[in-house]
């Protein structure tokens, strides 16, 4: 019942954190449609969702965000950044801690 829970809290939070990662448009993008004058901008954000289980050791649970967060008007320099959860869930070990990374990469093309 306990990981049921917590499962169920970290795809909510994710879910939920969503609309607020749409940030205003990378430079160079192009509008995908107009709807009703109001022009969209293609996003360039991923969500990667996915548990393992095996019977006798348990659960791996894991989640990993990755955006592109800005980019010049060039395209030679951009800002990249990434989140992940993991942890595992039951078996004779029990369940272990939460990992949370997170990473930003800076990169620039001569």
């Amino acid at each position: 019942m306990y990981f049921k829970l917590r499962l169920l809290l970290v795809c909510v939070l994710l879910v939920v954190s969503v609309p607020f990662s749409q940030a205003k448009p990378l430079g160079g993008d192009v509008p995908v449609a107009a709807e009703q004058g109001n022009q969209r901008y293609k996003r360039q954000f991923s969500l990667n969702l996915g548990a393992t289980y095996e019977d006798g050791y348990g659960t791996d649970v894991n989640a990993e965000a990755i955006a592109s967060l800005w980019k010049s008007q060039s395209g030679n320099t951009k800002l990249d950044g990434s989140a992940s959860y993991n942890q595992h869930f039951g078996g004779l070990s029990g369940d272990g801690k939460p990992r949370i990374s997170g990473l930003l990469t800076f990169s620039h093309g001569y």
